[in-house]
């Protein structure tokens, strides 16, 4: 259930152990992969925390490296912009999250594209707002599930942690992306077959 080919991969969520650990260099490289099929592609981060000053206007440092991938606006790609770097559910000072118009957003992106790709905001269990958790916004979507592991100290106990939870939730989980940031951490191998040899489940992409 490691994935290590993008090119094929079906519409889907991206979600992660932590923050940080690199769900945005991920998906532009799967959303890189789909163009090279002649695709027309989009991105859908609904959620960003940390905003930064871009060209004089607030952004998500995020929404503008996909972007770079799509031609897309940041306004299309990033409608729920806060400007702590904190669970979105503490940095809601401006705007309140609502997930249907974030759906509904969602589903015009459906219509405009041939491959939609949603990138979440931390980790699956984030809180959106007092009521909502990330998983719900997955769940409504219901579009198959990739998680990213930092894969560094401590990654195989996060990276199973993550992976049932989801499986516990839902039956939306395709598969893991291993995503290797730490040039320097030593182990990186050992850890990842740790935990495939740990989650026995789920789909094999090659």
């Amino acid at each position: 259930m490691r994935i290590t080919n993008y090119a094929h991969l079906p519409a889907c969520f991206i979600t992660a152990t932590d923050t940080e650990a690199g769900k945005t260099h991920v998906a532009c490289q799967i959303l890189r992969a789909w163009q090279q099929q002649g695709l027309s592609v989009a991105a859908f981060k609904p959620v960003a925390t940390g905003a930064i000053i871009h060209k004089g206007q607030r952004a998500s440092e995020d929404a503008l490296r996909l972007a770079a991938v799509t031609s897309q606006s940041i306004h299309e790609i990033n409608p729920y912009l806060y400007d702590r770097p904190a669970s979105p559910h503490i940095a809601d000072s401006r705007q309140s999250f609502c997930l249907s118009d974030c759906l509904q957003q969602y589903k015009q992106l459906t219509q405009q594209y041939d491959r939609v790709l949603v990138e979440g905001v931390g980790g699956w269990c984030v809180p959106l707002s007092a009521d909502l958790m990330l998983k719900d916004m997955a769940l409504a979507m219901a579009l198959p599930v990739i998680m990213v592991a930092r894969i560094g100290l401590g990654c195989i106990n996060h990276s199973l942690l993550t992976l049932k939870q989801i499986q516990r939730d839902c039956d939306l989980l395709y598969g893991w992306i291993a995503n290797c940031i730490d040039p320097d951490f030593p182990d990186s191998s050992s850890n990842i077959l740790a935990i495939e040899q740990r989650m026995t489940t789920g789909t094999v992409i090659e």
